[in-house]
């Protein structure tokens, strides 16, 4: 498979109308572009504890209608314990919903798009792009 798959934090700036999220996406073209249920739950967490629930609960049900959303994989213990290994050894504490999305990312071999390249870029197989930044 070849695509993006968007970290939450991308997610927030699309939404945000912020960064030229939205002019990368219509460079691609939507359908290379791909969420992880992790992102869904990320964000339907953050619109709760929002000052505007209703508007922000959207944004989730947004993606769902307009990108795929992948699940998280079957059998990804083993992926997300060496991942997790690695970046423990390389003196790294990264969070779980991340790693997650990583070993999506490596097993659908999709580029994680995401402002926290510090942390992704460190994860072994994942490819990482700050739109961003550009």
């Amino acid at each position: 498979m070849v695509g993006y798959i968007l970290d939450t934090d991308t997610w927030i700036e699309y939404f945000h109308h912020r960064s030229g999220i939205g002019a990368h996406i219509a460079k691609i073209s939507p359908e290379y572009i791909y969420a992880s249920e992790v992102s869904i739950a990320e964000l339907t967490y953050g619109a709760l504890h929002s000052g505007n629930v209703e508007k922000h609960m959207r944004e989730p049900q947004e993606i769902e209608n307009s990108f795929k959303v992948l699940p998280i994989v079957k059998n990804w213990i083993a992926d997300y314990a060496e991942i997790r290994h690695s970046l423990a050894s390389q003196g790294l504490t990264v969070g779980n919903f991340d790693i997650i999305i990583g070993v999506t990312a490596r097993r659908f071999g999709l580029t994680v798009v995401t402002h926290n390249t510090k942390h992704f870029s460190k994860m072994p197989g994942i490819q990482c792009v700050d739109w961003v930044n550009q």
